[in-house]
């Protein structure tokens, strides 16, 4: 060996020397990528040429990460998964997927970013930091800015970087140290009070304005489009107090700041003083509901929306309106019996005996009182969305399946589920639910929020 190679393989070997043992022989360091507050970020290799990101504590400084600990409970498409961890006397090691992209600021600087593109993008955040809010004990990122969004190749966003993360405990009066980014960080983060969900919505005020203007300080100079400015400044507010509440109350707000729901706000007015002279008259009451229909509300089946987007938008009615876990699990699992029976139990309060009891093997299928389902299906079956529709409907409406004197003809389906579909088709509960066989959690949310909607809408006309 020359004595400069020599030399190189030397001060690498002291260089890693303080890393745990078990954490270098699984993984080859192939760059530094970053160096700040006794935490160094690696690029690094595992044996079979995979990538992934390394994040090495000082234990001196870092007492306690987030990171460790928060990665390891949480699992999102949006969030990078906890692989490893390795730990001795001087340093622990988190490490984690490799996320590919680019982050949110370089993405920015190197496209010319619209109001449309940055409501998007801040809604995806929006849906992210949910995820993370409502939790039993919600869990604060406290360092939210661009660097730490990573922009994937097919637009979607990530979070990333959960070191000074923590759990929000609400017995606690004050946070004990900081290592945030000053220009995002909020007074309660410099140690004035205890932070919580409203540290990381100041923070997502500041980013929504730097990604608007390019300053995360305020410039009167720089015009923003209004409703995009109320959110920041209702944000930004110094006293938390004033700040939006939730996360889901500023996804609201960027929904409704869209131009299309500015519009139809105006034409709710119109809509109001068209109805005064207009009411007596069915032309009338037929504009103002044509006037004031939003796809947004509780009540309405969102039409507006792509697929993905719908089924996000039922997790989160049926999250709101039923206070359930049961969808916090991938929305892409393929479904079955058992969970629907879950969901039937958890959501709607039937009895076990009564979901799961079935008729007498070897007779007809048919309604009755004492079974919910007219098949015996086992638990671990998978689910047909025309076998969910019936479900759904009939969690608000038994008689209607069971009343199949408008069928006309015998296809060999079940006739319950025939009426069930029927209605589905007629009332828009189908919208969004395309695949016949095998549907997801996500597709058994869609449908289930759907026909509350239709069945809430019905309350109300």
């Amino acid at each position: 060996m020359k004595l400069e190679d020599f030399l190189i393989a030397f001060e690498n070997a002291d260089a890693t020397s303080h890393y745990p043992a078990d954490f270098l022989g699984e993984y080859t360091m192939m760059e530094c990528l970053s160096e700040r507050n006794g935490v160094d970020t690696f690029l690094v290799q595992n044996q079979t040429g995979q990538m992934f990101i390394a994040k090495c504590y000082d234990v001196e400084i870092w007492k306690q990460t987030g990171e460790k600990q928060i990665l390891s409970e949480l699992q999102s498409v949006h969030l990078p998964k906890q692989i490893a961890v390795f730990e001795n006397e001087n340093v622990l090691v988190t490490v984690r997927e490799y996320i590919d992209g680019i982050s949110l600021d370089r993405y920015a600087m190197e496209n010319e970013l619209s109001s449309d593109e940055i409501t998007r993008i801040c809604i995806r955040l929006c849906d992210i930091l949910e995820i993370l809010h409502h939790r039993k004990n919600p869990v604060i990122h406290r360092d939210i800015k661009p660097q730490n969004i990573i922009v994937k190749p097919d637009g979607e966003i990530a979070l990333i970087d959960f070191d000074i993360a923590r759990i929000f405990r609400s017995e606690n009066d004050t946070d004990t140290y900081f290592f945030g980014t000053v220009a995002y960080a909020p007074p309660e983060q410099y140690g004035f009070s205890q932070t919580d969900t409203r540290t990381d919505i100041y923070s997502f005020g500041v980013l929504l304005r730097y990604l608007l203007t390019g300053s995360t300080k305020e410039n009167k100079n720089i015009r923003v489009y209004r409703p995009l400015g109320k959110i920041i400044d209702k944000c930004t507010a110094f006293s938390p107090k004033e700040r939006f509440s939730d996360i889901s109350q500023v996804r609201r707000a960027l929904v409704s700041a869209n131009p299309r729901a500015q519009l139809l706000k105006k034409l709710k007015i119109s809509g109001v003083i068209l109805l005064m002279v207009c009411l007596v008259s069915f032309g009338g009451r037929k504009l103002y509901q044509y006037i004031t229909y939003d796809p947004f509300t509780d009540t309405s089946i969102p039409g507006a929306l792509n697929d993905k987007e719908r089924i996000q938008d039922a997790v989160r009615y049926m999250k709101d309106k039923y206070k359930t876990e049961l969808f916090d699990s991938s929305l892409e699992e393929h479904a079955t019996m058992g969970f629907v029976r879950k969901a039937l139990m958890e959501l709607y309060g039937f009895d076990k005996e009564y979901v799961y009891a079935c008729q007498e093997e070897g007779e007809l299928p048919e309604e009755g009182e004492a079974y919910f389902f007219p098949w015996d299906l086992d638990d671990g079956q998978t689910v047909r969305r025309d076998t969910m529709v019936y479900t759904a409907v009939k969690v608000h409406d038994a008689k209607m399946v069971a009343d199949w004197s408008d069928l006309k003809d015998d296809t060999g389906e079940y006739p319950g589920e025939r009426v069930a579909v029927a209605f589905a088709e007629k009332t828009g509960i189908l919208t969004g639910a395309n695949r016949p066989y095998d549907i997801t959690v996500g597709e058994v949310a869609l449908i289930l929020a759907n026909t509350d909607r239709v069945f809430e809408a019905a309350k109300d006309s």
